[in-house]
């Protein structure tokens, strides 16, 4: 049994699922794999949820994770660790903590892996197979490295079940029709957080513009479609070219993926949720801009290998 503890939504879901169903595929085609939500709806995770059950996955089991002694007293060293890195950096989730714990992590791994626990936050770990019964996988496994040979599945597994909703067939056409970008622009708790805003918001005004300048100069007779999480906002306070379109922003989180990764060309935030949108484009030709830095706690360049960044995209000073 391949095990997944689950944590975030979407976005950070689909990086999870889709690294073990890799795993999977490639080591343990006979082992089921089992998805243990009960962090995600915790009651201090208010709007988080399990999003999956919404896309064409192969068949998955949903219960509690089990750990064998080995497993729990190895995970629970590990907490312990991390704990005394962020006294050491006086509870702060800085770059320091960042590079102690990549470098603690990476250390076990090897030791993690053999024992059947797969627990790898940052950056990505070549992970070895065991012969241990039970597999228990935790971590955000934020790169492509992990699954990037299996993405003519993913793009089969990451199609919504359900068909086109009537009010966006139209929204459809004019993707399909035209050169087609696709914005994202996060905010919610980004900017409502007080401690996501001070780590995590990087992609200001200032960002999109000189994104979408570099878009224009690259990109002929560019379309630009919004998708965000407080359109009304970014209608207000936000200055586009004049034929921009706003997606409603009351679709569901299975349609608003699809209308995203149907366009042609990508402006995103550093969100999991559009890097999915660029990663399951069809487009092979696509132009995708990004952020130079995944928040303010960068850490690439700074003894962490960040690998959530693709060799082909532009990227913007922030």
């Amino acid at each position: 049994m391949i095990q997944k503890h689950m944590i975030g939504r979407l976005g950070n879901q689909m990086f999870q699922y889709a690294t073990v169903r890799a795993f999977q595929i490639k080591n343990r085609p006979n082992d089921d794999i089992l998805l243990d939500f009960s962090e995600v709806y915790e009651k201090d995770n208010i709007g988080y949820k399990e999003e999956l059950s919404y896309f064409k996955l192969s068949k998955v089991q949903y219960g509690k994770l089990k750990m064998s002694p080995v497993q729990k007293v190895a995970n629970l060293c590990l907490n312990v660790i991390k704990a005394m890195v962020l006294v050491v950096t006086g509870f702060n989730y800085s770059i320091k903590y960042n590079q102690i714990l990549y470098k603690v992590e990476y250390k076990i791994q090897s030791f993690f892996n053999k024992i059947g626990l797969y627990s790898f936050r940052l950056g990505y770990y070549n992970f070895v197979n065991t012969t241990k019964k039970n597999l228990a996988f935790y971590g955000t496994y934020e790169s492509p490295k992990y699954f990037d040979d299996i993405r003519d599945i993913l793009l089969e597994e990451f199609t919504p079940k359900y068909g086109i909703i009537e009010k966006n067939k139209e929204l459809y056409k004019m993707i399909e029709k035209t050169n087609s970008v696709c914005i994202t622009i996060r905010r919610g708790d980004f900017v409502s957080n007080s401690e996501f805003k001070k780590n995590l918001y990087v992609c200001d005004e200032e960002y999109f513009y000189n994104a979408i300048n570099y878009v224009k100069d690259n990109v002929p007779n560019a379309r630009f479609f919004v998708f965000s999480d407080d359109v009304d906002w970014c209608k207000k306070n936000m200055n586009f070219p004049n034929d921009t379109i706003f997606e409603s922003g009351d679709d569901p989180v299975w349609e608003k993926l699809r209308l995203m990764y149907s366009c042609k060309h990508f402006i995103i935030s550093n969100s999991t949720f559009s890097w999915w949108a660029q990663y399951l484009s069809r487009n092979k030709n696509k132009v995708v801009v990004a952020p130079s830095k995944w928040g303010k706690l960068e850490y690439k360049g700074n003894g962490v290998k960040t690998d959530i960044y693709e060799d082909n995209w532009h990227l913007i000073d922030v």
